[in-house]
């Protein structure tokens, strides 16, 4: 899941900190502020003291922090964000980051519909900014569930009476297209992109079909600005700039697949001349559209974005003939000076790539381990990662497998995706493209968007009968992995 920025955390449990005795309301705020200095540090452990105590304004922190974390349970953060809520006794925003979460996730949305209307109806949704709000919040995800009438009062509320970081127009777009004026809602969601993080993949997700092309033509308009926008709509826009390049690239693989197999076939069909000539011009597309990319990753890069600065040198972790390891070694330190534990996460997978003379089993272990041992959320995919490239022996696919399948049970989004690549392309294993294929559809189904290239470039070679089997096993493990 994708980490919120400091200021986002700190406020997520600010209303009731009070609502606990003196002495939790003193450690929640000592919390806060190792979480203010270290957004990925680890403060799990404390809040589920606080919480177990019954501080709901613990509960809905400890429900934030995790669900910034790729290896929580989501059953755990959904339980947390409704015991905070208290059937509107409580903390009423926990209602607010629920919605969030499944705006994220939206496999998760149907099953937690009649919930969401019933909770509804459980506070006064104009007694103040704060209720108005929330509700609204419920509304970008749930819009069926809010009349527009009733939409239209909380946001006009809501506007009267918002003094600091008033952002409404998401909620004006996600109102105009409910309304199905699509013209207007268009210019509201462009407009909100460039206010509001939360805008971009709903924008992205509004544009249908024709979301490859349009989404990034729309995000050139923006090159001008880019120094004025906030680092995490930079940050965000250069993210999904790439995902979009990858399943474009992972769409021209298959067909130059294709071709190489017809090529090598009874027909022997050759690509002729302007079959070559426009695969050339399609790739140098495809390599400006992913300079692009990664121009808007390093401007938040440059502006000291610690997300993108991990972006980043995962990137360079994982082509190391295109980087080297002084600049990758260089770059995490930059992390480290402002958070040490992410930093010791990138320098574990440094120290594990053997391209490099910086290989080092021993030291990347050992910092596997620390993370284990401090239950960083992440450690298990790193040894899991460490026994699947075979770091300080050959390839251990079984071990590996057995680990990502257990941090697949327990919530973890890029297992499933790890999965997937395994059974597609791993090393000293036996190749499973429909198994690949049905792993990668749950990833992409929890919000794993890394995932889709994988899927495009499957989906092109596996015959239907295969899909289908896929999808349905799918559908099956969903079931599963959302109760």
């Amino acid at each position: 899941m994708n980490a919120k920025t400091p200021s986002r955390l700190l406020l997520a449990g600010f209303g009731l900190a009070c609502a606990g005795n003196a002495l939790a309301g003193q450690s929640l705020e000592q919390i806060r502020y190792a979480l203010y200095k270290d957004p990925s540090a680890n403060v799990s452990a404390d809040l589920r003291i606080l919480a177990e105590r019954g501080d709901l304004a613990s509960k809905l922190l400890l429900g934030d922090v995790l669900a910034n974390s790729d290896g929580a349970s989501r059953a755990d953060v959904i339980a947390l964000y409704k015991e905070a809520f208290a059937d509107g006794r409580g903390q009423v925003p926990a209602l607010a980051s629920l919605a969030r979460l499944l705006d994220r996730t939206p496999s998760l949305q149907k099953g937690q519909q009649q919930w969401m209307a019933q909770a509804l109806t459980r506070y006064p949704a104009t007694l103040d900014p704060r209720n108005a709000s929330t509700t609204l919040e419920v509304f970008l995800v749930y819009p069926q569930l809010v009349s527009s009438e009733q939409a239209a009062q909380l946001l006009a509320l809501y506007q009267q009476s918002c003094l600091l970081n008033c952002r409404p127009e998401l909620y004006q777009a996600v109102l105009a297209e409910r309304q199905g004026d699509r013209a207007g809602a268009e210019l509201l969601y462009q407009q909100a992109v460039r206010v509001d993080v939360r805008a971009i993949d709903r924008y992205y997700r509004f544009l249908g079909d024709d979301q490859d092309r349009a989404f990034p033509a729309f995000a050139r308009s923006l090159e001008a600005l880019r120094p004025t926008l906030a680092v995490e709509i930079v940050h965000r826009i250069g993210s999904l700039l790439d995902s979009i390049n990858s399943v474009q690239r992972a769409e021209q693989e298959a067909d130059r697949y294709q071709r190489q197999a017809s090529a090598m076939g009874p027909a022997r069909v050759q690509p002729d001349a302007a079959q070559l000539a426009l695969e050339k011009q399609r790739s140098d597309a495809l390599d400006l559209a992913r300079g692009e990319a990664h121009r808007w990753r390093d401007n938040a890069v440059e502006r000291g974005f610690v997300p993108a600065m991990v972006s980043k040198a995962n990137y360079m972790i994982s082509n190391p003939t295109e980087h080297n390891a002084e600049e990758t070694q260089a770059l995490i330190d930059q992390v480290r000076a402002r958070e040490a534990t992410r930093a010791k996460a990138l320098q574990a997978s440094f120290y594990m790539v053997n391209n490099w003379l910086t290989l080092d089993p021993d030291k990347a272990r050992a910092l596997i381990d620390e993370l284990v041992a401090s239950r960083y959320p992440d450690a298990e995919l790193l040894l899991a990662e460490y026994y699947s490239k075979g770091v300080a022996d050959q390839p251990d696919q079984d071990k590996a497998l057995e680990i990502f399948q257990a941090q697949a049970r327990a919530g973890s989004t890029a297992a499933w995706y790890r999965m997937a690549t395994l059974h597609a392309y791993g090393r000293a294993i036996c190749h499973d493209p429909v198994k690949a294929y049905t792993y990668a559809q749950v990833a992409v189904a929890l919000g794993e968007n890394g995932a889709r290239s994988l899927v495009t470039r499957l989906e092109k070679t596996l015959k239907k009968d295969d899909i289908a089997r896929a999808l349905a096993a799918r559908n099956d493990l969903l079931k599963e992995a959302t109760l």
